[in-house]
């Protein structure tokens, strides 16, 4: 119950909704090789030696756009399904190939600044407009799912996620995500 009320959380502050809704069935009985896991968790495989490398930049800053934190991490992790194949490929704008260490990448950015306040829902604006803690951030893709998910079989799902240290937010507090994603290219 608790990664789902962080992938919950995980919405309500930081959504990154982009593209248009897929059919998902009741995969979690591939064995652990579809999106879902089991019926309430995702299916995540650690960036770590893989396929995808993420970086992922957070920088703060107070309501007179004073800096106050700067976090990085250099890692995270992915759903292993060609889900992910296709958010990177459609969803996640123009690519460009680089080289590193003599390894060929496809490198996807995204950035966003939201206003911490602003990303709540108004009906729950009095419960999360308040100081608090962040190190949960994700890239989210809505699916259509007969299994999980709303009334309308909608479920929000983080396609890339990365765990940083709690990261302090204000009211005020605007904060930009900076994604870097590279994915292998074959040699």
């Amino acid at each position: 119950m608790q990664k789902f009320t962080v992938v919950l959380l995980s919405a309500v502050f930081v959504t990154l909704i982009i593209g248009s809704i897929q059919l998902a069935s009741a995969d979690h009985s591939l064995g652990g090789q579809g999106i879902f896991q089991d019926e309430q968790y995702v299916n995540y495989v650690s960036s770590v030696d893989s396929k995808y490398q993420i970086h992922l930049q957070v920088i703060v800053r107070n309501a007179d756009d004073q800096l106050v934190s700067v976090t990085e991490v250099a890692h995270g992790n992915y759903i292993p399904h060609e889900i992910t194949d296709y958010f990177f490929d459609k969803l996640l704008g123009k690519k460009e190939i680089i080289t590193i260490d003599k390894m060929r990448y496809e490198k996807a950015q995204f950035i966003q600044t939201v206003t911490y306040c602003q990303t709540s829902t108004d009906n729950l604006a009095d419960r999360w407009c308040r100081p608090g803690m962040q190190a949960y951030w994700s890239i989210n893709y809505h699916l259509k799912s007969e299994e999980h998910g709303n009334e309308q079989g909608i479920v929000l799902i983080p396609v890339f996620h990365a765990l940083t240290p709690d990261i302090s937010l204000e009211e005020d507090d605007s904060f930009t995500l900076r994604w870097i994603i590279l994915r292998d290219l074959p040699s």
